[in-house]
């Protein structure tokens, strides 16, 4: 049975006030309240005033606190402004999230990423976030898997540096044709590029390589198994830079270009021949995700693609 948990009453702030303030021990209070030593050291910690206790007080702050808190929700809804702001980038597709930050950034207004989604529900624009309008479902997943024993390096050997340069790379294919999209995402800077290409051979592959990454500061990448990257040393020659790999099966493990490849999916449907997508369909997808705010460190200084 899930646990309820309810706010402090006066009584028991009363108690904590009379008891603390003749030295009872903070566990001691606890046990004799039923409550847990962390929700009455938390209580004195947040609505002490000038180092002193006091129950009114401290009824008064968490009260202002929660008001606060409920007048951030409504936000969005008390301002005519922000109402149609929202409903705009929302049926551009942004996240609410995007849309807090850039409020932020260029307005200077705090409107936080759950006043934003309480608003949307609100006003019946569910479907305008992204599970509300895109809500297909992955295929069954295989239960056993085998490591590549190849001497391949695996995800969980990639060093964690926050900076440019390393990236999460992945196809988009299609049952249609063999046309297919590599799409590349800088794991610091979540710039994307996508190149169009007639297959995944050995030698389309190396020559997108090289295309791709000409004149780049590169530091590493991270990938799948695909079966076109079975020329990994070949790559890894090329390109001068540690090649990465997932375990089989775990696509979560590079889940910056997963998440980036189902925003492309908005735009490609699985059932869609790649071959048929134009170059101007493929630069609106890149305006369309590197032309929105993306959360990443306020600090670039290394070399991205141009």
């Amino acid at each position: 049975m899930k646990k309820k948990y309810h706010h402090l009453s006066f009584e028991e702030r009363f108690v904590i006030e009379k008891l603390y303030g003749v030295g009872v021990l903070i566990r001691n209070i606890a046990e004799f309240l039923g409550r847990s030593p962390n929700t009455v050291s938390s209580e004195i910690k947040r609505n002490s005033v000038n180092g002193v206790y006091e129950a009114d007080k401290a009824k008064h702050k968490a009260y202002a606190k929660r008001w606060r808190a409920k007048k951030q929700c409504l936000k969005v809804a008390i301002n005519s402004f922000l109402c149609l702001f929202v409903e705009e980038k929302l049926e551009k597709k942004w996240s609410p999230k995007q849309i807090s930050g850039y409020l932020k950034r260029e307005y200077g207004i705090i409107c936080s990423a759950k006043a934003i989604y309480k608003f949307a529900e609100s006003r019946g624009l569910d479907h305008l976030l992204f599970w509300g309008w895109n809500n297909h479902k992955g295929g069954r997943k295989r239960g056993r898997w085998k490591s590549v024993k190849d001497g391949r390096i695996y995800i969980d050997e990639r060093p964690e540096r926050e900076e440019s340069g390393h990236f999460e790379i992945d196809f988009i294919v299609s049952k249609e044709s063999r046309w297919v999209l590599l799409v590349a995402v800088d794991r610091f800077t979540k710039r994307t590029w996508v190149l169009k290409l007639p297959n995944r051979k050995r030698d389309t592959v190396r020559a997108a390589f090289s295309r791709l990454f000409h004149g780049v500061d590169l530091k590493s990448i991270a990938t799948d198994n695909d079966i076109a990257f079975t020329c990994w040393r070949e790559l890894e020659v090329l390109i001068k830079v540690q090649i990465y790999f997932t375990h089989p099966y775990h696509s979560w493990e590079k889940g910056l270009v997963e998440n980036t490849n189902r925003w492309i999916r908005c735009f490609v449907p699985k059932r869609r021949d790649i071959g048929t997508v134009t170059e101007e369909e493929i630069k609106e997808i890149l305006s369309f995700l590197n032309d929105r705010p993306r959360e990443v460190p306020a600090i670039v200084h290394n070399k991205v693609l141009p």
